[in-house]
């Protein structure tokens, strides 16, 4: 997370209070720029469903035919990880309520984006371009070969290793993303019916096949947000990051 708290822009974050004095300590000298809300996994809201994503997990019918099962992967084994996964949204839901820099853009940014590769501004300045014009949109990355290729086998994306509407990054205005997470407990308790569990990523695909209208997605891949959404530094900003 060292590379990220090294931008230079208004930031929100939520973290667990252990981890409260690491982050002090980076944002030295922008703490007006630098807002924290105390969280752990058992407050979340969707931590209420713990029980229920570890049975359909253990149910005969979800492991059948399960690539994420077959190959250990998190999404599949640990409901925790999903709950966590899953409540972007509400982080963000939360970030716009409170608004607590007056912003008109919001943008979600994993906190380990990049996994320490260096692909973030050199100067930790962000003047974020191909966003503000699509306000009352989600923007997301799309990886190849795109979500509509999937289209097909939407019923069965849980149950398939698939990255294409990569969850690390995305932005939207202060509507979108309150009716973003309005939608996406709806579809959650589909899920919960028809006996699916999956990330966030399955999700937001999900939610652009039902409401199509309401994503932009851009075509890229992992490591791309600074290369797809940066402004060079002569280029003016009229809303708040």
């Amino acid at each position: 997370m060292q590379r990220l708290l090294k931008l230079d822009v208004n930031m929100v974050i939520f973290v667990e209070p252990k981890g409260r004095p690491f982050i002090d300590w980076m944002r030295r000298g922008r703490e007006n720029r630098t807002y924290m809300m105390d969280i752990s996994l058992e407050t979340l809201p969707y931590y209420r469903f713990r029980d229920q994503f570890l049975s359909i997990m253990s149910s005969e019918d979800y492991k059948r035919d399960n690539e994420l099962v077959s190959t250990g992967k998190a999404e599949a084994l640990f409901p925790e990880y999903d709950i966590l996964q899953l409540s972007k949204f509400y982080f963000m839901d939360r970030a716009v309520q409170e608004n607590i820099f007056n912003n008109s853009y919001f943008v979600w940014l994993d906190a380990g984006y990049g996994h320490g590769a260096d692909v973030y501004p050199k100067n930790g300045v962000w003047l974020p371009k191909n966003l503000f014009d699509h306000a009352d949109q989600l923007t997301f990355i799309e990886r190849e070969p795109g979500a509509d290729y999937y289209e097909p086998v939407k019923h069965r994306l849980h149950k398939m290793s698939i990255n294409i509407i990569a969850g690390l990054f995305f932005g939207g205005g202060r509507n979108v993303m309150r009716e973003a997470y309005r939608l996406q407990q709806k579809e959650l308790d589909r899920w919960l019916k028809q006996g699916i569990v999956d990330d966030d990523q399955t999700m937001y695909m999900l939610l652009y096949y039902r409401y199509p209208t309401m994503f932009h997605l851009v075509r890229g891949d992992w490591s791309d947000v600074f290369n797809l959404f940066n402004a060079p530094q002569s280029t003016s900003m009229s809303h708040n990051l």
